[in-house]
This record gives structure tokens, sequence and C-alpha cells, in this order.
């Protein structure tokens, strides 16, 4: 899908090896940077927060990394970081110092950088990726577009979350509607007024937000733009 679209932005794709110095190599000549992996925040020291490459454990790709790497002669356009929590900060004496992956990114030289928050899931990082890219091929290598796309793509998850969640609401709905009558026929459980169950259980469990894997976050807040 990427090959495709950087092609009619008229760019030739390159996909360098997954190793530290393959894409640091590449760096200095390109215009749009595009991971699409793993990413890791360090919980003791942002500086060490990494993207995951084949060599992440001899040699990372860190933010030092790109903090030492001056890329501004190339006036690189856009670092696109598909990946979880590449501008997280987990350590709580820096978390106010902006230490992470996307400011590294913009501070080596590129004039946008996309990223996220926290975890994100790859369902969402391609659709997000798909929209925002089809606006910058569209509107062309303007700053608009990048923050335009993204704002795009954040508006499409989000509108798509609520219809789900209007259509899971609706089949509750009717399943309540059941519950009731089958109640009325003395085949279920009747529910009092203080919304116990006559055999003592709570007819609902309270989870936290974020602890089952089928209540996560809202899948659109993560993805941020950094930039111009």
């Amino acid at each position: 899908m990427l090959r495709d679209l950087c092609r009619l932005m008229g760019f030739n794709p390159i996909e360098p090896g997954r190793r530290k110095q393959d894409v640091i190599s590449h760096l200095p000549n390109c215009k749009i940077f595009h991971f699409a992996g793993h990413g890791h925040t360090d919980t003791t020291d942002p500086s060490q927060s990494r993207l995951l490459l084949d060599d992440w454990r001899s040699d990372p790709l860190t933010v030092a990394t790109l903090l030492e790497t001056n890329l501004r002669e190339g006036s690189p356009f856009l670092a696109y970081l598909s990946a979880c929590g590449t501008g997280q900060i987990k350590d709580n004496k820096s978390v106010d110092e902006s230490i992470h992956l996307i400011s590294a990114c913009q501070l080596a030289g590129f004039r946008h950088v996309i990223g996220t928050l926290w975890d994100v899931n790859d369902e969402s990082c391609v659709d997000v990726s798909r929209i925002t890219y089809k606006e910058i091929r569209n509107e062309g290598m303007a700053d608009e577009s990048v923050c335009r796309g993204l704002h795009k793509a954040i508006r499409e998850l989000r509108q798509r979350w609520l219809d789900e969640s209007l259509m899971a609401s609706r089949e509750n709905r009717s399943v309540r509607k059941v519950d009731i009558r089958l109640a009325e026929n003395g085949t279920w459980p009747r529910i009092t007024s203080d919304g116990d169950q006559r055999d003592g259980r709570s007819p609902r469990d309270a989870v936290l937000w974020g602890d089952d894997e089928e209540t996560q976050p809202f899948p659109w807040v993560p993805y941020v733009h950094f930039g111009v």
C-alpha cells in the first residue's frame, strides 16, 4: 500500500536492511522516513528509548542516536513512526522534558513527525497511515497536507468507533429487552429496584478501563503530529 502511494507521489521507495546502520545511512537523502514496527520506551532513561530493528540489543537506534544525527542540510520532510509509544515517556523524572523518538526526529531535522503516545494496534496504524499519505498525495508535499491528513485519519477512526459503539449499544438494548421478558416469565433471575439480582449476584462486573483487551483506550487518540 505505501509503496504504491509513494510512487504516485513521485518517490522511489527504498526498503533498507533492518539494522541501525542500514537505516541511518539512508536518512540524509530521504524526504520521508516511514518506520512500521515496534518501539520501546525506556523506563529509566528516555534517551535510550528505541526503534526495535534486528540489532536493537547490540546496536540500538535510540533517541540519543537521532540527537547525534544532523539531517538539516537535506531538509527531510516527514518522519512517520508507526510504532507503539514513540512519543511516550515512562521516567517520572523526565516526564516534562519531551525526550522521546518524535522530538529526536524533529531535532535531527525532520520538518514534520507523526508518532504515538502509547500502544497502538496494527489495524489502526495501517488505516491512519493510508489516509494520511493519501491526503499528502492529493494536496502535495505541503505543511498543511500533513496535519490535515492526520486530522482526517483521526476523524475517520473516531467516526468508525462511534458507529460500532452505536451498533453494539442497540444490540445490548435488544438483549436487555429479552432478559426482562424472561424475568417476567419467571425463567430468569429477577432484577430488583436497587440493581441486585434475587440470587444475590451483581448484574454487572466493574472492569478498569484498559485492563481488558477488549476495553482499550479510544484507537484514534494516541496519534500526534509534531511540526510546522
